[in-house]
């Protein structure tokens, strides 16, 4: 898909840096990150195909075709080099636009990294679009929630909770159900040799989703990366806890 067909924004002036958001979400998960990095960064952020206000894609959904239609999108802004951030499967999308196109990645940032399912990860993608294309996003969105959430933030905050419910319930049934299963087939590790830019991965050290143990074995296959924990939060760690997460994005951008 062409970047110019996709639904972003951008604001700040400066370096620029990219926002991908994973399976359920959309561009607006990155809310709290834009307007703190929009004072020193141009940030965009934008609604994969399929998602948002994005059309969706009529060839299919592939961590290869997402990541083509990021370069479409920067071509389309005319951005030759980017720092680009991604969550969960838009982490794997930013494994493999870190590879495939490196001359045009300054550093990458992985939160909820992941480069492939494991086989029970793998069936449970397999039988949630199986539900979702039988019962509708309804279904599934209750177990999803406790997954991207932790338990203490669920009870805190249950506004937060409320919002993200939404966001998942306004997608697509079957298109959400065929981005399940672009998620269940991706596989990126082959692309960690390729990746020489400064690489630094987040996780929430209640992160049932991305645990640090798959955090420690994409740090292993990419060069020189680090690793950071963010305490009291699950998988969603932007949302979670906005603040520490700005604050280690903004330390790790300060030392490029």
């Amino acid at each position: 898909m062409a970047g110019s067909t996709l639904h972003y924004e951008t604001e700040g002036d400066g370096p620029p840096v990219v926002f991908i958001h994973g399976l359920g979400a959309t561009s607006n998960v990155w809310h709290a990150q834009r307007a703190a990095l929009s004072k020193y960064f141009r940030v965009i952020v934008y609604d994969r195909s399929g998602c948002g206000r994005s059309p969706r894609a009529a060839d299919g959904y592939s961590i290869d075709g997402w990541a083509d239609e990021l370069a479409g999108l920067l071509d389309h802004l005319e951005i030759a080099t980017t720092v680009v951030v991604g969550h969960s499967l838009g982490s794997m999308i930013a494994q493999r636009f870190a590879a495939k196109y490196a001359t045009r990645t300054r550093a990458l940032i992985l939160a909820g990294g992941e480069a492939v399912l494991t086989p029970h990860g793998k069936g449970v993608l397999t039988e949630r679009a199986a539900m979702i294309e039988s019962q509708g996003l309804t279904a599934a969105v209750d177990p999803w929630l406790a997954g991207v959430l932790s338990a203490a933030t669920r009870a805190a905050n249950p506004a937060l909770a409320g919002l993200l419910r939404a966001m998942f319930l306004a997608y697509d049934d079957a298109t959400y159900a065929h981005q399940c299963l672009a998620l269940r087939d991706g596989d990126v590790r082959g692309d960690h040799a390729h990746i020489t830019c400064p690489t630094m991965l987040l996780v929430g050290d209640q992160d049932p989703v991305t645990p640090l143990a798959w955090q420690q074995q994409i740090a292993a296959g990419i060069a020189g990366s680090s690793i950071r924990v963010v305490p009291d939060t699950a998988h969603m760690t932007m949302l979670e806890s906005p603040a520490v997460f700005n604050t280690v994005l903004l330390e790790f951008l300060a030392g490029l």
